[in-house]
């Protein structure tokens, strides 16, 4: 492609350039079906693919910095998600903490309530002395039992 550049009036130049024939021929059928000037259009296709080569050149360079930008901001995020999913799950835990709490004093104080309930009734029905030695063999048992639960291989009784 040969190329001569002649200056002219109103600040442009000349462009003498062959062409294939069938780009040629879209161009005068564009002057055609448009009824503009021929410089017009190329100017217009020429102006059109420089702006899009320039921004094809701003978008490979600038994407690394877009892509950084992104990827800091969602880091970000995360980390903002992380923390209030951490408060809401200690706080969930602390729920849940209260209320096995509450559920272990409610079951001890009905055991109590059931321990001496039971006691009462062994000692009016049989006598105060039998009932404390019954008190003091299902303390006993109860211990061995509890320390052999512990005990790793010990199945619970049945």
């Amino acid at each position: 492609m040969a190329t001569q550049e002649k200056p002219q009036q109103n600040n442009k130049r000349s462009l003498d350039l062959r062409i294939r024939a069938e780009i040629r021929e879209g161009l005068d059928r564009e002057v055609q079906q448009s009824g503009r000037l021929l410089t017009a259009i190329v100017e217009e296709y020429l102006a059109a693919g420089l702006a899009r080569s320039s921004g094809e050149l701003v978008e490979q360079e600038s994407l690394p910095a877009i892509r950084a930008a992104v990827r800091e901001e969602v880091q970000k995020q995360m980390g903002v998600h992380r923390k209030e999913l951490a408060a809401e799950l200690a706080e969930r835990m602390k729920r849940a903490d209260d209320r096995l709490i509450k559920l272990i004093v409610k079951g001890a104080r009905s055991s109590g309530i059931g321990h001496r309930m039971l006691y009462a009734l062994i000692a009016k029905s049989i006598g105060k002395d039998y009932a404390q030695v019954v008190y003091e063999d299902a303390k006993a048992k109860t211990g061995k039992d509890l320390a052999r639960r512990g005990e790793p291989g010990e199945e619970e009784p049945q």
